[in-house]
């Protein structure tokens, strides 16, 4: 059955006449022109004027004492490169919580754009020796290396004089990302400190099409596969299946979110050479091909069909993230699967943007489709690592290292991350209990398009996955039905329930000058070219041959030595993870 699990979530404007005066206060905060940098000297408790032209009155809840936590913070303006292709840098100025952190903390960051070329960027910085203070990027292979090369600040010495960043992120955590010489550089985005896990990825579908359509049972391939077909006949203009952009050049989100419903317990990470990916299925103890699995198989043969049939857009592997985003604020993709389908700059801001028009508009997400005969309660198109999803470095560039750690120690902090993800006091929370926010008139009677256009979590790097999850979850109990938040329900009723813990999985990228590494580089040039050739064949007969060449082919180049390099780090991860846990 069809499992609608999230309501109408419209805006509620209008309600209360000094609601939509809330929101016009935090965009006119978040329009804002931000002040510079201050001696520590200069730190007030209120906000510094020079910015607004309007400070805020002794009594305003921002203009409250800075905390102790916060005290610790140390003046810095520091630059960050985030070292992906899709992420498009926005500007620090402009937003609430961004000018609360200039004015109260006085840090200003300064996003340096990749361009949409990531990694050929940095390493023009690192050839011509002109690093960013700071770099996010994904575990493994590009820190070691840049480590090796004496680019990092080994951040060890602060942690005795700032304990609580090893309280917050836990000791275990902290071990995992220790480099081979024994230091720590690293400082997680995402991480979890709990039994708790997390997950963003899913289907939506969009309501008005669904509904027009009869609201057939969406649980099978085969469900989908009508239902596409269904849309294909009456909506000529609509897409009727796409999927979120390809990543680091060979991760097809639709052959990830597609392989997670394809047999039981597998999960889009075992699919692809990217990045911090597995790129092997678990079998036994070893890791093993993941072109001899019969799950991959029958992903291509799915994918290979919905492109004959025209059920998908022909752009499905060349559009970017803003393409994608486009045609689903314009309603015309019925069905979306993407590895973030329910954040805040896809699936949420779509679906609020077309619910604001529409009450019967937007987009619905169900539990992942999966092959008949598939458990659905072991279907995981997300997966989880304690670990965090990607880290922080300081580079040897940054002047002041300390000053940025001290910052991001206040930042993955539960006030610091309150203030990124929720805002500063004083617009839609007045109060704070228990570290939890409690929403005020503004927040539930709230313009969803225009609280997303506050950006509202951007720059939060150094997530704190346990408080932020929780906050949610106890924020949105204290809301009428109609003020929950779309995202939040749809991570607690499916995406939280429907990812795997792959912390076991880390570390798996061998570094880029070993055999393994120059292995894994032959690797991924072959992948990129022969599951495109796959997902586009003619027909299922030259698919199979597609896909027995490229097995051969990778056989050839040593994927068996890599997955055996891979399966040994697997096997010493488990080791240490039981060795670390509280039974023993």
């Amino acid at each position: 059955m069809f499992l609608l699990v999230l309501g109408s979530l419209s805006a509620c404007s209008g309600s209360d006449p000094g609601k939509p005066a809330a929101l016009h206060t935090a965009s006119s905060a978040a329009n804002a022109t931000t002040t510079g940098n201050a001696d520590s000297a200069n730190r007030r408790g209120a906000a510094d004027s020079s910015g607004s032209g309007n400070p805020l009155p002794a009594g305003h809840p921002s203009a409250a004492p800075l905390s102790e936590l916060a005290a610790k913070v140390k003046p810095v303006r520091f630059s960050v490169f985030v070292n992906y292709d899709w992420y498009t840098a926005p500007d620090w100025e402009g937003r609430p919580h961004t000018r609360w952190i200039t004015d109260h903390l006085k840090v200003t960051l300064r996003p340096v754009p990749s361009g949409g070329a990531a990694a050929q960027k940095l390493n023009a910085m690192i050839v011509s020796d002109q690093l960013p203070d700071v770099l996010v990027m994904d575990r493994g292979k590009e820190v070691e290396r840049l480590q090796k090369a004496g680019k990092l600040v080994a951040l060890d010495p602060y942690l005795e004089q700032y304990p609580e960043f090893a309280r917050m992120i836990g000791e275990n955590t902290l071990n995992m990302l220790r480099s081979e010489d024994g230091r720590l550089y690293q400082i997680p985005n995402w991480y979890i400190n709990g039994s708790g896990g997390s997950g963003n990825a899913g289907f939506l579908v969009e309501k008005k099409i669904y509904s027009a359509l009869g609201s057939p049972k969406l649980e099978t391939w085969d469900d989908l596969e009508g239902y596409l077909k269904q849309v294909q006949k009456k909506y000529p203009d609509v897409v009727p299946i796409d999927f979120g952009e390809t990543r680091d050049s060979v991760d097809i989100q639709m052959i990830g979110m597609l392989y997670s419903g394809a047999a039981e317990n597998r999960t889009p990470v075992f699919t692809a050479p990217g990045s911090g990916q597995i790129f092997g299925v678990p079998a036994g103890t070893r890791l093993t091909s993941v072109y001899r699995d019969p799950a991959f198989r029958e992903t291509l043969l799915l994918a290979s069909r919905l492109v004959r049939q025209g059920l998908t857009s022909p752009d499905l592997l060349t559009g970017t993230r803003d393409q994608v985003l486009e045609k689903l604020k314009s309603g015309r993709i019925a069905v979306f699967g993407a590895y973030d389908a329910v954040v805040e700059g896809i699936g949420r801001e779509a679906n609020n943007l077309l619910s604001a028009k529409d009450p019967l508009g937007g987009y619905e997400l169900i539990w992942p489709v999966h092959r008949e005969g598939v458990d659905p309660g072991k279907v995981y198109p997300s997966g989880y690592n304690t670990l965090g999803w990607n880290v922080n470095v300081i580079t040897t560039s940054a002047e002041d290292p300390e000053a940025i750690f001290s910052y991001m120690n206040w930042a993955t902090s539960p006030e610091g991350q309150r203030i990124l993800f929720f805002g500063p006091e004083g617009l839609f929370y007045d109060t704070v209990e228990d570290e939890i926010p409690i929403p005020n008139g503004a927040y539930i009677g709230r313009d969803l398009k225009r609280y997303d256009e506050l950006k509202l979590g951007e720059f939060n790097w150094y997530g704190n996955t346990s408080y932020i999850d929780a906050a949610k979850a106890r924020r949105e109990k204290l809301l009428p039905a109609g003020a929950r938040d779309w995202t939040t329900l749809g991570q607690a009723n499916i995406t939280f329930k429907t990812s795997m813990n792959i912390t076991e999985f880390s570390n798996l990228d061998p570094a880029p000058a070993s055999e393994e590494g120059l292995i894994l580089q032959r690797l991924r040039d072959q992948y990129a070219q022969a599951v495109p050739r796959m997902i586009f064949a003619a027909s299922d007969e030259e698919l199979l041959e597609l896909l027995q060449e490229a097995d051969k082919e990778a056989t050839d180049i040593g994927y068996d030595r890599l997955l055996a390099w891979k399966t040994e780090v697997w096997q010493s991860n488990l080791k240490k993870i039981k060795d670390d846990s509280p039974e023993n």
